[in-house]
């Protein structure tokens, strides 16, 4: 099973140093500028959540661009490789696909039997064009604003609206995910979702 290790250090381009800023104003917390390395634990702190790998990081791990599918010892690879974050429920697996697609990021996920994704809101990219997530349904179901959404079902959520939802009560549930979160496109890794509260979300 993955770990990133809390003491794994980044380095923060631009775009990732204004996301860091984002969250410390979100969060009431103190925020240095100037500052370009943390560690894993240290970003936590701030909400920080890996989203994704820079095309840095995959030529790096080996997956330069190339033609590739499901079928391809590069995909199995990264699912091992190219872990991505999923805080807001248990025992979830979720990679990038071995592919830069810059502008939004692709991912797998397989959730795990009665899985709860808690109630969160990912922050707006900007109130003019907010970004957001897709989930197709590739294998088993999910439970989403009181429909049962199965193979070939697909749900879009603009950021900045709070969600939740419940995978099949029986089986594993595989989803394929493109998110587009703020400064995808400027090689950001880094997103500050965080979780909500209330009576009525979905």
């Amino acid at each position: 099973m993955y770990r990133d290790i809390d003491e794994t250090v980044f380095t923060l381009n631009d775009a990732e140093t204004e996301t860091l800023r984002r969250a410390a104003a979100e969060r009431q917390l103190s925020f240095e500028p100037e500052r370009a390395e943390f560690s894993r634990a240290e970003l936590r702190r701030f909400g920080m959540v890996r989203e994704a790998y820079s095309p840095e990081e995959l030529l790096a791990k080996g997956f330069a661009p190339a033609p590739v599918t499901s079928f391809d010892e590069r995909a199995r690879k990264a699912r091992e490789e190219l872990r991505v974050d999923a805080p807001f429920g248990s025992g979830i697996e979720k990679w990038q696909l071995p592919v830069n697609m810059i502008e939004m990021r692709v991912f797998e996920t397989v959730f795990p039997p009665n899985t709860r994704v808690s109630p969160h809101v990912h922050p707006v990219n900007t109130v003019e064009d907010p970004g957001g997530s897709l989930r197709i349904v590739v294998r088993g179901s999910i439970d989403y604003e009181g429909r049962t959404f199965g193979p070939g079902d697909w749900f879009f959520v603009p950021n900045g609206e709070p969600y939740s939802f419940t995978s099949a009560p029986d089986s594993d549930t595989h989803v394929m995910y493109l998110y587009r979160f703020f400064k995808a496109s400027e090689g950001n890794r880094f997103s500050h979702p965080h979780a909500v509260t209330g009576e009525h979300i979905a």
